[in-house]
């Protein structure tokens, strides 16, 4: 089924909405997720786990290249049937509301937590809620040119994090290496997941203008990301110690904390508003993923109905949970694990099925 042209995106929006939905889940925490595991060398984990998720980035293009115009669900069905499609589906569907789960209530806490901790996380919810309709109900589209912009507007922060670079020590990544290469492996565990956001190119392959510069598209993006991880470690590893980064949860916003301006005290308040754009840029992206699931499963187009479900499903679940940083690192661990299956294992062993299936077909009727 090819996708009317009104809906088609440009190779520039595919690799920018790929990059923000990879950045927005773990540019807070991840130099001291880190450097808890890998001390300073954390660095090298991030730049094997790009090269990992570029090859499965490129499984997940090879397998929809395949067929062009077909959605996930359509591929699904044509290789394991109708059944096993739909389940395949569902598991999608949970994995998209999980990772909202986590990014919505994450986001939530962060901003009690430094802006506003008297504020009731209802009203925190419902307040992000009204621009992830808006761009929702505008379709696939809006998506893309929201994190084109996004890509552009927020582009100053790593500027940012470069101000306190005359306070930092180059002693601090010395020497490379120190305790060997088993903890640099074990922090891959960690950093792969960074990169979780790739896998939402099986939905958006299907509306790519020119899908054969998928690969490169792909391939940039992931590389833009880690451009920004490594920028935003390294600044991190610089600045702390070695033992003192093990003792912030977000150490990035405490990076910003001490930059004073005459007419602003808290410089942390406005970086930290820019992040809750980059948020978005990965809680819409999944919001739309499991919307559009849900409109592949019952076969209905343009169907507007999942979004205000979802949503407002969304909304009453805060009346009853109250985010803790210890209920969101569950959630996160929960959720990571399921990306090590959805987004890692699957492409890769679904590809190797589509490949001998199509091998055993031709020979069977040759």
């Amino acid at each position: 089924m090819n996708r009317p042209v009104s809906n088609e995106i440009t190779l520039m929006q595919y690799i920018f909405t790929i990059n923000g939905i990879q950045v927005g889940g773990s540019i807070l925490v991840l130099p001291a997720e880190l450097a808890k595991i890998t001390s300073t060398d954390g660095w090298i984990s991030i730049m094997i786990a790009w090269a990992i998720t570029t090859i499965i980035s490129i499984c997940v293009v090879q397998i929809m290249a395949k067929h062009p115009g077909d959605t996930l669900i359509e591929v699904l069905t044509r290789y394991v049937g109708k059944w096993l499609g739909r389940a395949c589906m569902l598991i999608w569907i949970a994995y998209s509301l999980l990772a909202i789960v986590v990014l919505l209530y994450f986001t939530v806490l962060v901003i009690q937590v430094w802006i506003l901790p008297e504020t009731s996380s209802v009203w925190l919810v419902f307040l992000l809620l009204i621009p992830t309709y808006m761009i929702l109900r505008s379709g696939v589209r809006a998506i893309v040119r929201y994190g084109v912009f996004m890509f552009f507007f927020t582009l100053g922060m790593p500027i940012l994090l470069t101000i306190p670079i005359k306070d930092v020590h180059l002693v601090f990544l010395l020497p490379v290496l120190k305790d060997g290469w088993l903890p640099i492996f074990y922090g891959i565990k960690t950093t792969v997941l960074a990169f979780v956001g790739f896998e939402l190119a099986f939905l958006l392959y299907p509306y790519l203008k020119n899908k054969q510069h998928a690969v490169k598209g792909i391939v940039l993006a992931n590389t833009l990301t880690l451009i920004v991880y490594l920028h935003i470690t390294l600044m991190c590893f610089l600045y702390f110690s070695p033992d003192e980064i093990t003792k912030y949860l977000w150490p990035v916003l405490t990076l910003v904390k001490p930059i004073q301006l005459p007419f602003l005290e808290r410089f942390e308040i406005i970086f930290l508003s820019f992040y809750i754009f980059i948020f978005s840029t990965s809680g819409i992206p999944y919001t739309w993923a499991a919307t559009s699931g849900i409109s592949q499963l019952f076969n209905k187009k343009n169907w507007q109905l999942p979004i205000y479900i979802l949503l407002l499903l969304s909304f009453a679940f805060s009346f009853f949970y109250k985010p803790s940083y210890n209920g969101i690192a569950v959630l996160r661990n929960a959720w990571g694990w399921t990306a090590y299956f959805i987004a890692y294992t699957f492409p890769v062993v679904f590809l190797l099925y589509v490949t001998i299936y199509g091998y055993w077909k031709r020979r069977r009727y040759q």
